[in-house]
């Protein structure tokens, strides 16, 4: 969850009006922190005249009045998120409606206090009453503080899929993960969607991923990314020559993107419609963002949720190998979440368990159980558990399968083992005070094996003793 944060912002608006001085679009009012050339990228990206495509009566979320948006860098490193709109009939005589753009520029390094996310800011500017038009500002716009509250946003499954299909949104984020240039045509929702594709990608490589949605295509607003709805023809012909692809999901066959743990792991969440866990998985302060740790995250990721269906020994397999396996330090929280909810799974299956069940995993229970002191904290809960199903069989069930702990522990684990073992003797010892001699008959066997390993356990010099006392008639 997001945690409240104010972003300090320099501001911009774009739009028509006329003055004294004449009339068209240009920045008629900014913050006086605003340098010439980040007006000049300001004003070279922000849309005209006719430059929105049509809205549809359906298009879906929360972005009220907002009909376009964009996100990219400016020069010198600063960040701008823009909002366009459209404000009342164009005044020029032109007919169709005025565009108006509200732009809100910050540093670089505010951003991860966004969680690497445009769209959250695109919302708090919704809410701060920015979609609606000022056209009659004071020409200094003052430093604003904006409260980024909302963290990412919901996509409809049936939406997403209705625009793009698993092959094609795959295609788009396998496209923008190794620098290639889109515009993908999309009949409505483009904010959604895009916010969708965006937290697809790592969080610290979304500030070089610029973008626009709800704009047709100009040689200004040549984004990494374009979301948009308008005659092919004519886009097309606009980036002739241009390293831009041009991508129709609703022509053509389905592209084929070679799988990756990345892309299966973010299509997972797309196909769900969580939006907001895969942003907070995605929007981490990665140190690395390159494709071997992108798999890397995926794969971990993937093992994570695969847990519950995942079975018993073959958890018991992948915890070992986390916990044996060598973790940079960028990967630990990942790799600590994994463990903790594989432990947890493990121990609710052991607790609902017989041990005749249980006992087919002890080995590998007491195998992690000896090895380092990670993988005994890692164990421990889980050996209490499935010797409480043992003592549950019967107190000497738990004492034969105790004896598989004994062997080569380590003096690092030795005091819980000591507890552990104990506990088990202690009831065996209790049941034996109590049982008959035909009962007994058997235990003699077992106490020595104990003897052997504990000499000067009091427990097991109890049970001797229980053994070895004259029969009763």
């Amino acid at each position: 969850m997001m945690s409240e944060t104010n972003l300090v912002c320099d501001q911009a608006i774009f739009t028509s009006i006329r003055t004294p001085l004449g009339e068209g679009y240009r920045i008629i009012a900014a913050s006086r922190h605003l340098r010439p050339d980040e007006k000049q990228a300001i004003t070279r990206s922000s849309p005209s005249h006719d430059a929105l495509c049509p809205p549809t009566d359906n298009t879906p979320g929360t972005f009220t009045n907002v009909l376009g948006a964009a996100f990219y860098s400016l020069p010198r490193g600063r960040l701008c998120v823009a909002l366009s709109c459209y404000a009342g009939a164009e005044h020029t005589g032109r007919g169709g409606q005025r565009v108006y753009t509200h732009n809100l520029v910050f540093d670089k390094n505010d951003f991860p206090r966004c969680q690497y996310n445009p769209f959250a800011v695109l919302r708090a500017m919704v809410d701060a009453g920015l979609s609606s038009p000022q056209l009659k500002p004071p020409p200094v716009l003052p430093e604003l503080e904006l409260p980024i509250t909302k963290p990412a946003g919901e996509v409809s499954p049936v939406a997403l899929n209705a625009a793009l299909d698993p092959a094609w949104r795959s295609y788009v984020l396998n496209a923008l993960l190794v620098d290639r240039s889109l515009i993908v045509d999309v009949v409505d929702g483009w904010l959604e969607i895009a916010e969708a594709l965006l937290m697809g990608v790592p969080g610290p490589m979304r500030a070089e991923i610029s973008f626009g949605t709800g704009m047709r295509f100009s040689i200004g607003r040549c984004h990494r990314l374009l979301l948009l709805h308008d005659d092919p023809n004519v886009t097309r012909s606009r980036i002739a020559g241009r390293p831009v692809e041009y991508v129709d999901p609703a022509l053509g066959q389905e592209p084929e993107t070679p799988m990756s743990a990345w892309l299966s792991f973010v299509e997972r969440h797309w196909t769900s419609g969580d939006v907001a866990t895969l942003s907070r998985r995605t929007s981490r302060a990665f140190v690395n963002t390159d494709g071997t740790v992108r798999e890397r995250v995926g794969r971990i990721y993937n093992d994570t949720d695969a847990i519950p269906e995942t079975d018993t020994a073959k958890l018991l397999e992948v915890a070992r190998d986390y916990l044996n396996g060598p973790k940079a330090e960028w990967e630990k929280d990942l790799v600590d979440e994994l463990l903790n909810t594989t432990q947890c799974a493990l121990l609710g299956r052991l607790n609902r368990m017989p041990w005749m069940e249980a006992s087919r995993h002890w080995h590998a229970i007491c195998a992690l159980w000896r090895q380092s002191k990670e993988c005994h904290n890692f164990a421990h809960p889980l050996a209490e558990q499935a010797l409480t199903s043992a003592k549950a069989e019967h107190p000497t069930v738990a004492a034969t399968a105790a004896l598989e702990l004994v062997s080569k522990v380590s003096a690092v684990v030795q005091e819980e083992h000591n507890t552990l073992v104990h506990n088990v003797l202690a009831r065996l010892a209790d049941w034996a005070d109590r049982a008959t001699d035909a009962q007994i008959e058997g235990l003699s066997d077992l106490c020595l094996r104990w003897r052997a390993a504990r000499p000067q356990c009091p427990f097991v010099e109890r049970i001797h003793q229980r053994c070895t006392a004259p029969a009763t008639r």
